[in-house]
C-alpha cells in the first residue's frame, strides 16, 4: 500500500481537509524538481513538506541536493518519521508566519483551502501587511498566499515551481498575485492540466504548475494545456497553447482563456458589459436549509401564515424548463417539494414564534450565518429575479427565464434589471440561450476540476452582452415568437441564433483585421 493510502487510512478525510492536504504524484514531483534544479544550484526548499514527494523525487536523481522543508502538521511529520526515518531537515512551523529567510530554489504543493478556513488567519493577514505591505483578500486561497510569500523569498538566481489551483487567474483577488508574477518579467510558463483527476483525484478544482525563474527576464509567457501527466516526461517537445507577450498580460483580466486552443474575437463595437442593464447577485443563503426550507404540508401543519412562508427555488433540479412559469411552481407545491422559505421579521404569528423557539431548541440560531444575523431568523428580502443562471455547470450553463413569484436560493444567481434593462430582459435571455452568447459568456467562467464550471456574480456582471443599439434590431414580435418556440422545445429558433452571430468576428474577418 502506498504512503498516501496508509496516511489517509490513519488520519482520515477530516484531518486532511483541515490542513488542505492533496499529495503530488511522483511524475509531477520529478518534473518540478528537474526544472528547478536547472538553475544550477543544488539546493531546494519546500514550504509544505506533506508526504515528501519532492524530497523523494530529488533523491531519485539528484542525491547531492541540499533539501530543507517546513510543515505545520505534526501528525504528518510523525507519519513520515515512522515510515521513512529521520526528519531533521523538516522544520515544524507555520510557513505563513515564518519570515526573514531567503531560499535558492523553491518547490511547493501548498494547502488547498479557502483563506477563511485557514488557521491563524488574522495573524497571517497582519504578517503579510507588515512584511509585504499586502492586504490579503478574504477570498484569497491559501495556495495564493503561499505563492506570494515564496516569490518574495526567492534568491536572486533561483527558480520556483508551484503546483496549485489556477482559479486565481480568473478572480478579483488574483489580480495582485498575477501582478507579482509578471512585474519583474520572471514568469516563464503556466501549465494547466486537463487531467486534473489524475493529479488530485478528490479535489474539485483546476490544477496547474507555475514556473518562475528569478535569474532571467522573459519577454513572453508560455501557456500550456496538457491532457496527461505523462506528457511532462517529454515536455520540451510540447508546443504552448498560447505564447503571450509579458507586456500584453494584464493582471486585471482573466487569463484562463489563454489555455484554449482557439480564442474567439468579440466585435467590441456591438457589445457592452452586462452591468449596463442590471446586476446578478448571489441567491439567498439561509445558513440552515433544513430549518428555513419548508414543505407545504409541514408549513400547513405548523399553521404558518402565507406571509411567513415565501415561495422559493431551493434546488436547480426543481426547474426543469428553460421558461419557468407560475404553473410550474404550483406543480412543485402540489408535489410537496421544499419550496417555501420561512421568512418573518418583526411582528409574526404565534405559530411562527413557536417555530422560532423550535429552531432555538435545535440550535439553528448558533450556525455560522444565523448567529451573525439580528434577529437570527431574519432572511434576506429580495424580489423575484426574472433571469436565473446556475452557479455550477457541466457542458454549458443553465439559464432560466423566471416568470414565477419564486425567489432563488444559492443554487442560482439572480439578475435584477435597472432602468436600462427593464425592457431588455427577454432579449438578454435569448442571448444567454444562444450559441453565440454561450461562447462569449463562457469567457467569464471559472473552470474547476472534472469539467466543472462556476460563475461568480461579479464575473457575470462583467460579461459581454449585446449593446442597446444591437438589441433594438430585434423586434418585439420576433422575441415573443421565439419565446413561444423556446417554451415548446427548450431550444432557440434558428433565426434568433443567426441574429446574434455578428457579435463574434468570423475567422476570415479576423484574418483580414490582422493582415
Amino acid at each position: 500500500m502506498h504512503n498516501t493510502e496508509l496516511y489517509d487510512n490513519k488520519v482520515g478525510g477530516p484531518h486532511r481537509k483541515k490542513f488542505g492536504q492533496f499529495f503530488t504524484p511522483p511524475v509531477v514531483a520529478k518534473f518540478m524538481i528537474d526544472w528547478v534544479l536547472q538553475s544550477g544550484v543544488a539546493s531546494i526548499y519546500d514550504p509544505a513538506f506533506g508526504l515528501g514527494a519532492f524530497y523523494e523525487a530529488s533523491l531519485d536523481t539528484h542525491r547531492d541536493v541540499d533539501f530543507t522543508a517546513s510543515e505545520i502538521d505534526s501528525r504528518i511529520i510523525d507519519f513520515w518519521k515512522g515510515h521513512n526515518g529521520e526528519t531533521n531537515f523538516v522544520t515544524k512551523e507555520d510557513y505563513l508566519l515564518s519570515w526573514g529567510k531567503k531560499h535558492k530554489n523553491i518547490v511547493c504543493n501548498p494547502p488547498y483551502m479557502r483563506f477563511q478556513k485557514f488557521l491563524n488567519r488574522d495573524e497571517v493577514c497582519n504578517a503579510f501587511k507588515r512584511e509585504l505591505s499586502v492586504e490579503l483578500s478574504g477570498y484569497t486561497n491559501t495556495a495564493s498566499a503561499f505563492l506570494l510569500k515564496s516569490i518574495s523569498e526567492l534568491h536572486g538566481s533561483g527558480r520556483l515551481a508551484y503546483i496549485m489551483p489556477l482559479e486565481f487567474l480568473n478572480t478579483g483577488y488574483g489580480s495582485f498575485v498575477k501582478e507579482k508574477l509578471i512585474s519583474s518579467r520572471h514568469l516563464v510558463s503556466i501549465i494547466s492540466f486537463n487531467c486534473e483527476k489524475d493529479i488530485f483525484s478528490d479535489a474539485t478544482t483546476s490544477v496547474g504548475i507555475i514556473l518562475y525563474d528569478n535569474k532571467e527576464q522573459y519577454s513572453s509567457v508560455s501557456f500550456y494545456s496538457i491532457n496527461s501527466i505523462d506528457e511532462l516526461q517529454n515536455f520540451s517537445a510540447i508546443s504552448p497553447t498560447k505564447l503571450v507577450s509579458t507586456c500584453d498580460l494584464n493582471p486585471s483580466t482573466k487569463w484562463l482563456p489563454y489555455f484554449r486552443q482557439t480564442e474567439i474575437m468579440v466585435n467590441s463595437a456591438l457589445v457592452v458589459t452586462l452591468d449596463y442593464y442590471g446586476r446578478f447577485s448571489r441567491g439567498i443563503a439561509t445558513g440552515a436549509n433544513e430549518y428555513f426550507l419548508l414543505k407545504p404540508m409541514l408549513a400547513q401543519e405548523r399553521s404558518l401564515g402565507e406571509s411567513e412562508r415565501v415561495p422559493c427555488i431551493s434546488k436547480s433540479s426543481q426547474v426543469r424548463k428553460t421558461i419557468f412559469k407560475q404553473l410550474d411552481f404550483d406543480e412543485l407545491i402540489k408535489n410537496n417539494s421544499s419550496v417555501l422559505l420561512f421568512s418573518v421579521n418583526g411582528d409574526h404569528s404565534e405559530a411562527a414564534e413557536k417555530y422560532i423557539q423550535y429552531g432555538i431548541s435545535n440550535k439553528f440560531n448558533e450556525r455560522f450565518l444565523t448567529k451573525h444575523r439580528s434577529p437570527w431568523y431574519k432572511t434576506e428580502k429580495r424580489d423575484p429575479a426574472p433571469l436565473l443562471l446556475g452557479v455550477f455547470s457541466r457542458g454549458g450553463y443553465k439559464i432560466i427565464l423566471n416568470q414565477s413569484k419564486a425567489l432563488n436560493l444559492t443554487c442560482f444567481h439572480g439578475f435584477q434589471p435597472n432602468i436600462f434593462g427593464l425592457d431588455q430582459v427577454k432579449k438578454l435571455f435569448l442571448y444567454f440561450m444562444s450559441k453565440t452568447g454561450r461562447e462569449i459568456v463562457s469567457l467569464a467562467i471559472r473552470r474547476y476540476g472534472d469539467d466543472l464550471d462556476k460563475f461568480e456574480p461579479n464575473d457575470l456582471n462583467e460579461a459581454l452582452v449585446p449593446s442597446p443599439e444591437f438589441l433594438q434590431r430585434l423586434s418585439e414580435q420576433a422575441v415573443e415568437d421565439a419565446l413561444i418556440f423556446v417554451d415548446k422545445t427548450d431550444q432557440l429558433p434558428k433565426e434568433i441564433e443567426r441574429f446574434f452571430e455578428p457579435l463574434i468576428i468570423s475567422d476570415k474577418r479576423a484574418l483580414a483585421l490582422h493582415s
